[in-house]
């Protein structure tokens, strides 16, 4: 997990235990401020471009993929 995801994920959990200390109403708007922080976290990282699989294509069948493995070892 990137240092900067976790340093929002605790900033968060600090933000709401300080609320729910102050009171019910305070827990409540801080919980609105998460959200919009957390959106606005977000919109200002997503770079436009639709994610890219996991998983290459590998060109071959299954047996010729098995056969160039082994020949690899």
């Amino acid at each position: 997990m990137r240092s900067s995801v976790l340093l929002l994920l605790v900033s968060l959990a600090g933000i709401l235990g300080g609320a729910a200390l102050i009171g019910m109403w305070a827990l409540g708007l801080a919980i609105i401020a998460d959200s919009v922080a957390v959106g606005v976290y977000a919109l200002l990282h997503d770079d436009g471009v639709p994610a890219q699989p996991a998983v290459r294509a590998v060109q071959g069948t299954v047996a010729s993929v098995l056969e160039r493995a082994r020949a690899a070892s």
